[in-house]
């Protein structure tokens, strides 16, 4: 299944929360996404019938190993843009929703090789 920007946005979303409280519920999701639960309804069932999460019995909403990759690489490319672009002198919240938009259409190549550079000068010249 190929995820659109939409299901990567969510399964960011359900490991930002999972790592600030320890636990997902759908609700919250449609609070830190400011959407509708109708859709964080919809949203899940199609990103659990594509083996990127479960639901348990408490309707607590648990990120699978192929949802985990994909969450996790997305945020990686969130926090290292939305730093660079702030580094660059970009005001903290365009620079958010820049990279919102920018880190789900950047190659995986351009990616890599900035998050090099960045490891490699922007984080010296900032320690």
């Amino acid at each position: 299944m190929r995820l659109h920007r939409s299901g990567e946005d969510y399964l960011e979303a359900i490991l930002i929360l999972e790592q600030k409280r320890g636990y997902v519920r759908s609700s919250d999701v449609a609070e830190q996404m400011n959407v509708t639960k109708p859709s964080v309804t919809n949203a899940t069932r199609l990103l659990r019938e594509g083996g990127f999460l479960t639901m348990d019995e408490e309707k607590l909403i648990h990120l699978m190993e192929l949802g985990r990759e994909v969450a996790e690489s997305i945020y990686e490319r969130h926090c290292i843009l939305t730093e660079g672009l702030i580094y660059l002198g970009v005001d903290p919240e365009t620079a958010e929703q820049d990279a919102c938009r920018i880190e789900h259409d950047l190659s995986r190549q351009s990616f890599e090789k900035l998050k090099e550079y960045w490891e490699r000068f922007v984080k010296v010249k900032k320690e």
